[in-house]
């Protein structure tokens, strides 16, 4: 038995997600980086974070959405699978919330940008959740990669397995 169409809303979260992959591969690293400076909170953190985990970010989810792209460009109609879009939707929600919560430190304008705009009673409360967040997205960036990669070679693989019809 086929499987059943995706519906429309389907068909255009998967196009949407697979054409802002690569953008949004630059602009949440960046976010987790120095999105606290576009709230007047700054600190020793931006270059540190500049060296080590926007790098790290950028690569992974730059390679998976390049792979993502590539894949859902030979995909008819274009699009992500629905569970890799979704697991993009997810990494990027918690790339944003580790951005949001992520503490800096060292100055005195330091903070996270929960921090600043609630007040400096909740900086503990941002550290207290930074962690989780920063992990996840780690995780799920991980995850988006790896299944980009699955992705393109189930799909090598069932065009390999199609059947060749001859014309007379």
């Amino acid at each position: 038995m086929p499987a059943p169409a995706p519906s429309a809303f389907s068909r255009a979260f998967t196009l949407v997600m697979a054409a802002i992959s690569i953008p949004m591969a630059i602009v949440m690293p960046l976010w987790i980086t120095a999105g606290r400076v576009l709230f007047g909170v700054e600190g020793k953190l931006v270059p540190i974070f500049a060296l080590t985990a926007g790098p790290v970010l950028a690569v992974l989810m730059l390679t998976a959405a390049v792979k993502i792209t590539v894949h859902a460009k030979a995909r008819r109609p274009f699009g992500a699978p629905l569970k890799t879009s979704l697991l993009l939707l997810g990494n990027y929600l918690l790339a944003a919330a580790f951005g949001f919560f992520v503490p800096d430190f060292g100055t005195p304008g330091s903070g996270s940008v929960f921090s600043g705009l609630a007040g400096e009673d909740v900086l503990g409360y941002s550290a207290a959740l930074a962690n989780p967040f920063g992990i996840a997205t780690l995780f799920i960036s991980v995850v988006v990669l790896v299944r980009a990669f699955r992705d393109a070679a189930a799909a090598r693989q069932d065009q390999a397995s199609a059947p060749v019809l001859t014309v007379p």
